[in-house]
């Protein structure tokens, strides 16, 4: 028996370029992965060069404060608002459970 040969005449057969992939997150398609990435690494050269060239900003003392007061204030709401909650559930747990003794 002779053996066959092939010969590649440069048709595609099947386009794999526009092919999707299912992740737990859902469907991306695989040649974003490489245009995202280069179209980011572009963004990111292109904002450090303005920051290269943009005069760095001098905060004054009264703002440097006022954004202090402003973080510190915040935190202490948020740690306000859990010290609460955890007080209402003790509170709710006592009554609960003091109807029961």
């Amino acid at each position: 028996m002779a053996k066959k040969t092939w010969d590649d005449d440069g048709r595609t057969v099947a386009d794999m370029s526009d092919l999707y992939v299912r992740t737990p997150l859902g469907y991306y398609r695989i040649g974003d992965r490489a245009e995202k990435a280069a179209r980011r690494k572009a963004e990111r050269a292109e904002r450090a060069e303005t920051a290269r060239q943009a005069p760095p900003q001098e905060t004054t003392r009264e703002e440097r404060s006022s954004a202090i007061w402003g973080a510190l204030s915040a935190a202490l709401l948020i740690a306000l608002a859990f010290i609460v909650g955890l007080g209402l559930i003790i509170l709710i747990l006592y009554l609960v459970f003091k109807s029961k003794l």
